[in-house]
């Protein structure tokens, strides 16, 4: 089951990639041949125009044909048409070439938002009673034999009935001892302590760890959009990171914690969040769809990183580079992605038998 998840999963993140080329490309007026929804052979078709719309046997991804980049022996051409990708103004193809992975980093972002207002979020209460959830080692709280559980009912006579109203006093304090009531198993205790400075709140502290209440909280548009649009940010980051860390040998290619995965990891780590309830699916498509697009950025000779490279070049120069030498570039590097795919396949396996 976990199998079937993953491939439609992954088919997913892939058609919604290649539906970014083939959107940009019918809008620059290029010559969009084919449009299909999964690969191998075809279930159903229909032409409209010059276009052939296809939903193919296998739900893996898909794939949009562009006359000019697609194959086509070169006597097939009309070398003179406007509407081939070569012939295309180079803003046109550099977006033809960046909207896969855009729609991948939006797809992320669509993803958590409607997670956000499907399910909306849970938060920590302020207003939680003032329960002691840590005391940290060698703080004025542990010094007076402060403990985990400890609630504080009174600093210098005043009430304290939420952890705002410790905030609220602590913000206001300025030195001296503090007389603390605190109760434990039932029974009050009296306890004086004097707060030390604390570099992270940038004033004096206790030295306490607060026990907070999560509540239920409904998400409004503006924000769950706000918070998705963070998340796939901060997604992003961790992903070019890792990316940064495997390039420079900081983390190895096999590493099980920080290395590459291959399809055997990926089904893997997608049936792990399948037992664990939606918002991890959500989570995982995300991740997976951040993945997905900010890879195809990097100049990897066969991804779209690679035509853009080949792209900014001709901007520079102000004419292309050979196509017998973009292609050769590119069967290269298809051919080291393969072997780099084989090879981490190789060590999910290792990694699931050990």
């Amino acid at each position: 089951m976990n199998i079937i998840i993953a491939v439609l999963l992954l088919g997913f993140l892939v058609a919604v990639h290649e539906f970014g080329h083939f959107i940009v490309a019918k809008i620059s007026g290029m010559y969009v041949t084919t449009f299909s929804i999964g690969m191998g052979p075809k279930i159903a078709s229909f032409q409209k125009g010059e276009t052939e719309y296809v939903l193919s046997a296998i739900p893996a991804g898909g794939f949009v044909s562009v006359r000019g980049i697609s194959g086509e022996a070169d006597d097939e051409l009309d070398h003179d048409d406007p509407r081939l990708f070569q012939n295309r103004p180079i803003l046109h193809r550099m977006l033809f070439a960046a909207a896969g992975p855009f729609m991948n980093f939006l797809l992320a972002i669509v993803a958590v938002m409607a997670c956000y207002l499907a399910l909306g979020v849970n938060v920590a209460d302020a207003d939680s009673p003032p329960i002691v959830a840590e005391i940290a080692e060698k703080s004025p709280a542990a010094d007076v034999g402060l403990q985990a559980g400890d609630k504080i009912t009174q600093i210098n006579g005043q009430q304290m009935a939420t952890w705002v109203d410790v905030d609220n006093f602590m913000k206001d304090y300025k030195r001296g001892n503090l007389q603390l009531v605190i109760e434990r198993d039932g029974v009050l205790h009296e306890v004086t302590l004097t707060p030390r400075y604390n570099e992270q709140l940038d004033r004096p502290a206790l030295g306490v760890t607060k026990k907070l209440e999560t509540i239920h909280k409904e998400v409004g548009v503006g924000d769950a959009l706000k918070q998705s649009t963070f998340m796939t940010i901060g997604m992003s980051t961790m992903v070019f990171d890792a990316v940064v860390d495997l390039v420079t040998g900081k983390t190895a290619v096999n590493d099980e914690e920080g290395g590459l995965a291959g399809p055997v990891g990926i089904v893997n780590a997608i049936g792990d969040s399948v037992s664990q309830g939606a918002w991890n699916v959500v989570s995982m498509l995300a991740i997976l769809s951040v993945n997905f697009g900010l890879l195809n950025l990097l100049p990897i000779p066969a991804l779209d990183g690679s035509r853009l490279l080949f792209l900014t070049i001709e901007a520079v120069r102000g004419i292309p580079v050979r196509a017998d030498k973009e292609l050769l570039v590119n069967m290269v590097g298809m051919l080291a992605l393969m072997a780099l795919m084989l090879y981490v396949t190789y060590n999910d396996i290792l990694h699931l038998i050990n």
